[in-house]
């Protein structure tokens, strides 16, 4: 057993299951945290609104994990959004992140990606998020935001 991890033995008569605090913890992050991550909303009183800026938040935390953990230079999940907002809105996403988030766009990604080298670091490393599943929740749930915002009735003023 490493110094780093603590293991929690839960007996049934049945089985023992190993839990580390690692995994919980992740799960818990991306399960019970709003979608940006433990932000506060931008726009509480427009929910339509507060899809689209979720949305560009778990796209830029998809695209720092692809960067960090998979060696990817391209933002594929932040195109894929810029794609939907220019066809829907005709309107980049940078835009949309100068005009309703922050107006220094490249300082909100490096802030974004360092945050998530941060949780990284506190995490053990790529290996311990991939193999407890929870990439596969937050493509998921990147899945699900981007399908509500293809629906949304929102339109910028």
């Amino acid at each position: 057993m490493s110094n780093k991890t603590i293991f929690k033995w839960l007996k049934s008569p049945f089985s023992a299951y190993q839990v580390t605090i690692q995994s919980l913890l992740v799960s818990c992050f991306l399960i019970f945290s709003p979608p940006s991550f433990a932000e506060p909303q931008v726009y509480p009183d427009n929910p339509e609104l507060q899809i689209h800026i979720d949305l560009l938040e778990i796209a830029l935390l998809t695209d720092a994990y692809n960067k960090r953990c998979r060696g990817m230079s391209i933002s594929q999940s932040f195109n894929q959004v810029n794609r939907l907002y220019v066809t829907k809105y005709n309107l980049t996403a940078n835009n949309f992140i100068k005009t309703y988030i922050d107006t220094n766009v490249k300082a909100l990604k490096s802030e974004r990606q360092h945050r998530f080298n941060k949780m990284l670091n506190v995490l053990e490393g790529c290996r311990a998020i991939k193999t407890n599943g929870s990439i596969k929740l937050l493509k998921k749930h990147f899945r699900t935001q981007y399908e509500m915002a293809e629906k949304s009735t929102w339109y910028p003023e």
